[in-house]
């Protein structure tokens, strides 16, 4: 074994003393010696966060919830564990084979008990020489270069035939990443041509659904599960599309069927929560949230949000001391993370311990951060009409004052199609007249947008611009942004405007198109841009942020005997 990997520094995650034992001499057997051991999900999250280790030996099975597949793609969706370190899952059964075949994210590979020192050293031989060829693209990845770590993988291809199929895997996911979705499709569907491979297939349904193809990339995921039943990475792409649809009852069930496969998934039990609550079912949101709160523990992957949302949920359900005992732990993960966003939850859930309305009012000046989410804003809403005082009969809605005044705001924002006005309006059901006020704000951001569209058809550029631009700049609603890029973008193109307002229009422009990342077709986000760089002489930002470097495949070995 070379000298490098016997320097190494371990970590032994298992809750069986024994077994901890055990490994720490094969271990030695093997030249390693700077061990350490973890006897629990949380002791090994605790050691990941506050340690570097070079390679991970974890037990599959825990006697608490999470199994080790479960925690490590927390993890490397966190960005605890590093591109470099090499995670090993060690397991009695030999059917982990079929986990990891259809798994996102999966181990550097496994080992099934009992095994020698001689095969565990080959194991770690094997992973080590990968990580080391592997590094210039972690390292281009960890700098936020995407298009050098896309041309490391294009070097390395040329190079050798060494660990082919894990630079295909990562140079597919970096081409979707950077928005090169025509590249990204042409080398999914070759992968695809040649064999099926359940990651490509999931790759191609994200990148058709990027590019507009919805109903294609629909069909890409249902034909992955029919052919992979526990591919629970392609179940949350499919109910993640049926969200932004609207179609939120076929959103649960599928997230149902996820948390049947992966019952203890943190983020997955945060987000089925989080639409059980949009739904108005308080019953089965406190139900997953619960779980969520109890499997992760001490995890970063546990938001202050969605404990917040639990609060609510238990406050709909009456029962008040499980309500106050999940607002202090919101108060204490907000001052653990303050950010922002998470002071707004603080104050939130301030408002809710203290039975009063005024911190809410410290939140409305929040509506229009980036960061402000719509579940945030269902959980202001579910707020507020636990603290106002009961509307009366007939009563006659006041834009002007709170609470309308919020309610105003927050649909203004984020109203851009009837089925996101029906979660806000589900939010507020018990309440008649704010169902009805919500709705009514919303069908008014729909005709100003409309109008604006209009004008902007008919070559009335400056009018359309005069009415989108103030209402976009406002609200920051999605729509308005983009209507009013459109228009700016048009009107400039035309030679309109005096230097001081060309300069102000390209300035919004280059914000509501960084706003919009995410938030519409890439195909039309890039038309855009392009649009813009040409106004601005080639020297706007073109660059899409770097993604997190955790959400990158890591390898997934293939099917084996240990």
């Amino acid at each position: 074994m070379a000298d490098e990997l016997t320097q190494a520094r371990v970590l032994v995650a298992d809750d069986a003393p024994t077994v901890r034992q055990s490994v720490r001499m094969t271990l030695a057997g093997c030249g390693i010696n700077r061990v350490d051991a973890a006897s629990s999900v949380g002791e090994t999250r605790r050691r990941l966060r506050n340690g570097e280790y070079d390679i991970v030996l974890c037990d599959y099975h825990f006697d608490e919830g999470m199994n080790g597949q479960e925690l490590l793609e927390e993890l490397r969706h966190s960005g605890e564990l590093p591109l470099y370190t090499i995670w090993i899952m060690i397991t009695a059964e030999a059917a982990y084979e079929k986990v990891v075949a259809v798994a996102e994210i999966g181990p550097d590979d496994y080992l099934i008990k009992p095994f020698t020192s001689a095969l565990l050293s080959s194991r770690l031989t094997t992973a080590w020489a990968r990580k080391r060829f592997l590094k210039p693209i972690y390292d281009r990845i960890n700098e936020g270069k995407l298009d050098d770590a896309i041309n490391e993988c294009l070097r390395l291809q040329k190079e050798t035939t060494c660990f082919r199929n894990d630079l295909l895997r990562i140079l597919t996911n970096l081409l979707l990443e950077a928005g090169r979705l025509d590249e990204a499709q042409k080398l999914f569907e070759d992968i695809l041509g040649q064999r099926v491979v359940p990651w490509a297939k999931l790759g191609l349904a994200r990148t058709l659904n990027r590019m507009g193809q919805k109903s294609k990339a629909e069909s890409t995921l249902q034909a992955a599960i029919i052919e992979h039943a526990q591919y629970v990475d392609a179940y949350e792409a499919l109910a993640s599309m049926y969200m932004s649809e609207g179609r939120l009852g076929e959103a649960m069930a599928i997230f149902e069927k996820c948390l049947a496969i992966t019952p203890n998934n943190v983020a997955r039990l945060q987000k089925a929560g989080n639409l059980a609550n949009m739904l108005g079912d308080s019953g089965k949101a406190k139900q997953l949230l619960q779980r969520a709160v109890t499997v992760g523990g001490n995890s970063s992957s546990l938001s202050a949000e969605t404990v917040l949302q639990l609060a609510l949920a238990s406050r709909r359900e009456q029962s008040g001391g499980d309500a106050d005992k999940y607002l202090r732990m919101v108060q204490e993960l907000v001052r653990k993370d303050d950010t922002a966003v998470n002071r707004a939850i603080g104050h939130i859930a301030n408002a809710l311990f203290n039975g009063k309305t005024d911190e809410l009012a410290a939140v409305a000046t929040q509506f229009n951060l980036p960061d402000f989410t719509l579940e945030l804003a269902v959980s202001f809403i579910m707020a507020t009409d636990l603290l106002c005082p009961a509307t009366l009969e007939n009563e006659t809605p006041n834009p002007a004052s709170p609470p309308y005044s919020w309610l105003s705001a927050l649909a203004q924002r984020f109203v851009t199609t009837r089925h996101i006005s029906g979660m806000l309006e589900s939010a507020a059901n018990q309440r008649p007249v704010w169902h009805d006020f919500i709705q009514q704000v919303g069908q008014e951001v729909s005709e100003l947008n409309n109008q604006g569209v209009k004008l902007m058809l008919g070559n009335q550029l400056g009018e359309a611009l005069n009415l989108l631009m103030p209402a976009a700049e406002s609200t920051h609603n999605n729509r308005l942004m983009l209507s009013a890029t459109h228009a700016a973008l048009k009107y400039l193109k035309a030679g309109f405007g005096e230097a001081a307002e060309r300069k102000h229009l390209l300035h919004r422009a280059d914000e509501f198109i960084s706003r919009l990342e995410d938030n519409i077709e890439e195909s039309v986000r890039h038309t855009l841009r392009t649009d813009l760089d040409e106004l601005l002489g080639g020297s706007g930002k073109t660059g899409k942020p770097a993604r997190d470097s955790a959400n990158l495949p890591t390898h997934r070995p293939e099917a084996k005997e240990a």
